[in-house]
């Protein structure tokens, strides 16, 4: 702040003061919300102003249960193990909503993966859960009943997945999404499958997960995705495994995995706050990927779900810290309100929150704001030499408003 030291004191002393707390709403609120105590978390979600979209998708989950899903795929889990605590994940994130039907097909799942067993398990495809609605508790129940068994029908699969879909109607989208940690044992040509398929009457795009699968491997299978239409993506762990599923059910429009953050402004007044937080942890990095961004011109930005530190300087040099929870497809808001100060000549006041950070500490000249949370302040006007306090209010502000202290002398 510049330095006011010039101009005229007001003798405070030898005056009756009156201290009268002015709410002036500053314009109409898209939402309200109720006070908010400094330090805690003040943010709020509503409602993304994006509507779900409006094309119907039917996804059908296709696991393989062959026996070599029994491999170990790195911290003592197999790789049936990490894609069922995988599947129960992106299960939970369905949306169980009016336009989105997924189903749940398991292959090689009978006989074993022996040669005696072979030609009865390259018969085996299985729709365990149909394509309607989202069925959470049965999808979780067959995915919890999946075991491996045996060989790797994936032609068969395809073949009768395709069975299991209508012709689509108008904006609707038939997908399949396949996880195979193999190439086809049953003698097919899953890629030829793939072309008719999607060029078929059910026209359902095929997206591929190749978990486990080499380099030369996963370029085989390419294949099935290039000629359905669909992505063709690898994983190595769990974590990628997840990433590869919800990147494709995104895709889909099925499921959204980021939120927003905003920070009221008034008039382009809001603090320019740092967003700090991580990305999911994988195996190669436990702790996650860190996140840092920094608001500057713009009070709203887009970040992955999870829980964020929201931090900012004051006036005063004092840092203001908060937490905030971004939800998938939500917006999640902190609310703020304007401190104003009375009208003035270099006055010194010190505000501060309920926490004892303080918020200003300096002179000001009439129209002087700051932007605070909603929530109780105390404010004081200090002697311009020493610290003895001349006067004192507690200001309370309320979210999407201005408060001013209006300072009166007798006879004014």
């Amino acid at each position: 702040m510049p330095n006011r030291s010039n101009r005229r004191p007001i003798a405070w002393l030898t005056r009756t003061l009156l201290l009268v707390a002015v709410l002036a709403l500053l314009g109409p609120v898209a939402v309200v919300a109720g006070l908010s105590s400094i330090g805690t978390v003040a943010a709020q979600a509503q409602d993304q102003a994006a509507q779900p979209p409006t094309q119907a998708v039917n996804v059908e989950l296709i696991l393989d249960s062959s026996g070599s899903m029994e491999q170990d795929v790195g911290g003592g889990e197999t790789r049936m193990q990490a894609a069922k605590r995988v599947l129960r994940d992106v299960i939970a994130a369905i949306p169980e909503r009016e336009g989105i039907n997924v189903g749940f097909r398991i292959y090689g799942h009978e006989g074993n993966n022996t040669e005696a067993g072979r030609a009865e398990s390259c018969q085996s495809s299985e729709l365990v859960v149909p394509i309607a609605g989202v069925d959470k508790a049965a999808l979780n129940a067959q995915v919890d009943a999946a075991r491996p068994v045996g060989w790797t029908p994936l032609t068969i699969s395809l073949e009768r997945g395709a069975e299991d879909f209508e012709p689509p109607a108008e904006g609707t989208v038939n997908a399949m999404v396949m996880v195979t940690d193999g190439l086809e044992t049953c003698g097919g040509d899953p890629c030829a499958a793939a072309r008719s398929i999607y060029e078929g009457d059910v026209r359902a795009t095929i997206h591929v997960v190749g978990f486990g699968l080499t380099a030369e491997e996963q370029g085989t299978i390419a294949c099935i995705a290039e000629n359905g239409g669909g992505l063709n993506l690898s994983a190595g762990n769990a974590a990628e495994l997840s990433t590869a599923l919800f990147t494709i059910l995104e895709e889909l429009q099925v499921v959204i995995s980021t939120g927003f953050l905003e920070i009221e402004e008034f008039g382009g007044i809001f603090p320019r706050a740092l967003i700090q937080g991580g990305t999911q942890a994988t195996d190669a990095n436990p702790e996650g990927e860190a996140i840092e961004i920094r608001l500057t011109d713009n009070n709203r930005v887009e970040l992955n779900v999870g829980v964020y530190d929201v931090s900012w300087d004051n006036p005063s040099g004092e840092e203001t810290r908060i937490r905030a929870n971004i939800e998938a497809g939500r917006t999640t808001w902190i609310r703020g309100s304007l401190l104003k100060f009375p009208q003035g000549a270099g006055e010194i006041y010190l505000v501060t929150d309920q926490g004892g950070v303080v918020i200003w500490q300096d002179q000001f000249e009439q129209g002087d704001y700051v932007w605070v949370l909603p929530g109780i302040y105390r404010m004081e006007l200090l002697e311009r030499v020493g610290d003895p306090v001349l006067i004192g209010a507690e200001m309370q502000t309320l979210p999407g408003t201005a408060t001013q202290l209006e300072v009166f002398t007798a006879g004014s």
